[in-house]
């Protein structure tokens, strides 16, 4: 039986963006006479054959739960969870969620959800009758991580706890009779103050669902963390290592567009002092391969799959294009289709080239994922831009040039199984020129007598390939005029 997960391409959907369907201008403002009938969670469920063309096949609906209210930081967050059983009002009802969830099934897609086990909001249901069920500090008071203020620390050593969190996921599951979601994107998954609840959790679901193929999707920081969960039943991760390439070493020109621009002081930093050292003796193309040959060497040797979802974009980080540029975002999710280990992942809007991260606390307001640029010698930082609703690439043709390059990379990749289960291997294709500046990535896919040599330009100047030899075949993918590889874009060719 074919994994669907292996075979997943993510599709984050924003629900609180959908909900801001306001007029676009004064002139529409004066004729509107009520609100949309629709809730978003029924206007999503009454579109999903729109979404088909794309070529994604799994829906991730970001957290649906109530808000809380109590310490709501703005508009409040879909991450400060008031009922983990529930669907906020804002979104629609849980009857209109099982709707979505039928919907896309029909359609062929697969659904997750966003869960967030680490906390609750400060007036969850459990708060008042199952304080024991929260993390308290010596004066009896229920704590949080970080700045998360609006939020009440879960305590993961109290079994009644672990207990009532298995039946929360079990409920989603089982949404829809014997189906429901498909699995689930689990926040800040190696937050929790005890991991053995995952060993237990995800033995108990396996058996329950034992029929279905499930997605456990980790959010999680650090790759020591990611193995750390797939050891306790994770069979995905976020890539979160694949991102910090683009935020470390890209920025944006006078011109808004992408150029190597690498974050100062990393060689100062023991956190990526060796993608920094990669960097100087190869460029960005010897700070990926590294990379990739990592997971080579960590799942080749799992006893089960494993896999990581590549992003430019997502919820949090914002949008690739804002950050760094058209061309790394093409870039890389080039590289994301192409390589091994892979769940292509983009977040709604990505495909018509939006520029604004979608809110989390506010409909409007400045926030920390900005960008690097250079001015007059000297790098300076802008901030970044969160904003309720879509602000997409200006013009009709930019945005259909989104949306065709992501079909067409999603197409190639749902077609051709060499680039989903295919070997492995790093290529050298003895590139010219400074360490810094070299921008080739290559290497080959191998599956059942099919090679597939691929190579990716990650940097701004058109760049020499020999085509003759290791690049000569059936293109599937790009192309190579006189062997010469234009800035950010990449090959796929299958040879014999």
């Amino acid at each position: 039986m074919k994994s669907w997960v292996e075979q997943s391409i993510l599709y984050q959907i924003n629900l609180r963006s959908l909900a801001a369907r306001e007029p676009r201008n004064a002139f529409e403002a004066a004729l509107e006479e009520a609100p949309p009938s629709e809730s978003p969670l029924r206007y999503v469920a009454a579109r999903l054959a729109g979404l088909k063309p794309l070529g994604v096949n799994v829906l991730h609906i970001m957290p649906p739960f109530p808000m809380g209210q109590e310490g709501r930081k703005g508009i409040g967050s879909p991450y400060a969870a008031r009922d983990y059983q529930a669907v906020d009002g804002e979104y629609g009802t849980l009857d209109d969620f099982r709707t979505l969830v039928r919907n896309a099934h029909d359609e062929g897609f697969k659904v997750i959800i966003g869960m967030v086990p680490n906390h609750t909001s400060r007036d969850h249901v459990w708060v008042t009758p199952h304080p024991e069920y929260y993390v308290h500090n010596d004066a009896g008071e229920i704590i949080y991580d970080l700045d998360w203020s609006d939020t009440a620390k879960l305590d993961y050593t109290h079994p009644d706890l672990r207990r009532a969190m298995i039946a929360v996921y079990d409920f989603w599951l089982n949404l829809l009779d014997n189906d429901g979601v498909d699995g689930f994107r689990i926040d800040m998954a190696h937050f929790i103050n005890d991991r053995t609840f995952w060993n237990e959790c995800m033995t108990e679901l396996k058996a329950r669902h034992a029929g279905r193929e499930l997605l456990f999707l980790a959010e999680c920081y650090g790759i020591d963390n990611s193995v750390d969960l797939f050891d306790r039943g994770f069979n995905a991760s976020y890539d979160d290592a694949f991102y910090k390439i683009q935020e470390r070493f890209y920025g944006r020109d006078a011109n808004g567009a992408s150029c190597f621009l690498p974050e100062p002081g990393m060689e100062h930093d023991a956190g990526c002092r060796d993608m920094y050292d990669a960097w100087l003796q190869g460029g960005v193309p010897r700070v990926a391969n590294n990379l990739l040959e990592h997971y080579e060497s960590l799942i080749q040797a799992r006893p089960t799959p494993a896999f990581f979802a590549r992003y430019s974009d997502n919820h949090d980080e914002g949008r690739g294009v804002y950050r760094f540029g058209d061309g790394a975002v093409r870039a890389f999710n080039i590289m994301a289709a192409l390589s091994h280990y892979a769940l292509p992942f983009i977040l709604t809007g990505q495909e018509f080239g939006a520029a604004n991260r979608p809110s989390i606390h506010e409909r409007v307001g400045p926030c920390d994922k900005g960008f690097r640029t250079k001015r007059d010698g000297t790098i300076i930082r802008r901030e970044g831009v969160e904003f309720e609703g879509n602000i997409f690439a200006r013009g009709v043709g930019a945005r259909r040039a989104w949306y065709a390059f992501y079909r067409e990379l999603f197409t190639l990749r749902n077609n051709h199984p060499a680039l989903v289960h295919g070997a492995w291997r790093p290529l050298d294709v003895a590139e010219d020129g400074p360490a810094t500046e070299k921008s080739i990535v290559a290497f080959e896919r191998t599956f059942e007598g099919t090679v597939i040599r691929c190579a990716v330009n990650v940097g701004p100047m058109t760049r020499p390939l020999d085509t003759s030899s290791l690049f000569n075949g059936e293109v599937w993918y790009g192309r190579c005029p006189e062997g010469r590889l234009a800035p950010f874009s990449g090959l796929a060719v299958r040879v014999e």
